[in-house]
């Protein structure tokens, strides 16, 4: 009979914990018997269709009374489909502590998944504290993080470093070039720059459309030359959030609304990112970006900023360039250097691919994610 592992979430959004854990359920559980108990959310349609026993319970935040006893209550019926062996709870810490209670003898391994805001090291704290307590493992997804959590007071014996891993995407020519149509690209005539992203403050969306406006102001201030590809650039900005509107009202202000393509939520993200020259990453907090993984999966050059686990993904000078945050004329300048060489996007284009096949790849991620189940289920 398989070991059976119960992973629990706090919420079933469209973010980069959901992604990470949809493709550990989906790599391992040909060796594992996987439940899962979550919340419902926008990204829930795609764990639903997985083939293995699922229960709900509200999230916290809308309504704990609630929440705690469908929490416990899931965790019971799952229990009764088939003795639990190990819990991974995902990004939330709280929850371990009513794991704990309501399953005592269950090992827990926690994935430390980044946290964002201006109360950032609190919840780093917290996380250590409810981990000392309750966990007996702990992953953290960047070396910058481990360093971070071992700092506050985590239990150096309980944490382990897993990058984040993606899967080399399968692209679809044909699809990729009805994105072109639908978002009016033609990267046979372009440099298209982009991103992807929720459109939130941390992600510093700001300073890359500034970056763009002093790109385009440097392109239409050159003397009439040759028209090369090279003097029509597109910005995409992929993803949703709270910012959009600000976000394009900016680019209206600026004067290149027409050149700026938001193109919201997109669960086809491979083949959007395929039209991609240059990847870029803005960000003012960020963990180990699955978004970067996968440019670097296709072979992008990567431009990202000296925050989290940027530069540990990103190889200054070998697989693309790593800046300052919220700097927009530095992040102008290293992008105006990639636009107007081919050969050093091209040299960082191929260096970066190796990396992920190194470092990112999702078999690693899953190999090292068993490796440490298996401290447990094997005993």
């Amino acid at each position: 009979m398989q070991k059976h592992i119960l992973f629990i979430l706090p919420y079933l959004n469209q973010g980069g914990t959901e992604k990470q854990a949809l493709s550990l359920i989906e790599g391992l559980r040909d060796r594992y018997k996987i439940s899962l108990l979550a919340p419902d959310g926008k990204g829930a349609p795609q764990f639903r269709a997985l083939p293995i026993l699922q229960r709900q319970y509200t999230k916290w935040e809308i309504n704990f009374f609630k929440g705690l006893p469908e929490l416990i209550s899931g965790i019971k019926e799952i229990q009764k489909e088939q003795a639990i062996d190990l819990i991974h709870i995902h990004g939330a810490h709280e929850l371990m502590l009513a794991v704990r209670w309501i399953v005592p003898k269950i090992p827990i391994v926690f994935t430390v998944h980044g946290y964002h805001g201006s109360g950032t090291k609190f919840s780093y704290q917290t996380s250590c504290w409810f981990s000392n307590w309750c966990a007996d493992r702990v992953i953290s997804v960047c070396e910058a993080e481990y360093n971070l959590l071992l700092e506050l007071g985590l239990d150096k014996n309980k944490l382990h470093l897993i990058y984040n891993g993606v899967k080399e995407p399968i692209l679809d020519i044909d699809k990729s070039l009805e994105l072109c149509q639908k978002f009016h690209l033609d990267p046979s005539h372009q440099i298209i720059l982009g991103t992807a992203a929720r459109l939130d403050e941390a992600k510093g969306l700001t300073y890359l459309i500034q970056a763009f406006a002093i790109l385009n102001s440097s392109q239409s201030s050159r003397e009439q030359g040759t028209q090369d590809r090279n003097q029509d650039l597109r910005l995409v900005i992929a993803g949703n959030g709270d910012l959009e509107a600000s976000l394009k009202q900016e680019s209206q202000d600026l004067g290149i609304g027409d050149r700026v393509i938001f193109t919201g939520y997109l669960n086809d993200l491979p083949n959007l990112m395929q039209l991609f020259d240059i990847f870029v990453l803005p960000s003012l907090q960020e963990a180990c970006s699955l978004a970067c993984a996968e440019a670097m999966s296709q072979g992008k050059p990567v431009v990202g900023t000296c925050v989290g686990g940027i530069a540990e993904q990103v190889s200054d000078r070998e697989t693309g360039f790593i800046v300052n945050p919220r700097d927009p004329e530095q992040l102008a300048a290293k992008l105006m250097e990639l636009i107007n060489d081919r050969n050093l996007r091209d040299r960082f284009a191929k260096k970066g691919y190796e990396r992920y096949r190194q470092l990112f790849s999702n078999e690693i991620m899953l190999e090292k994610t068993a490796e440490l189940y298996n401290l447990y289920l094997s005993k």
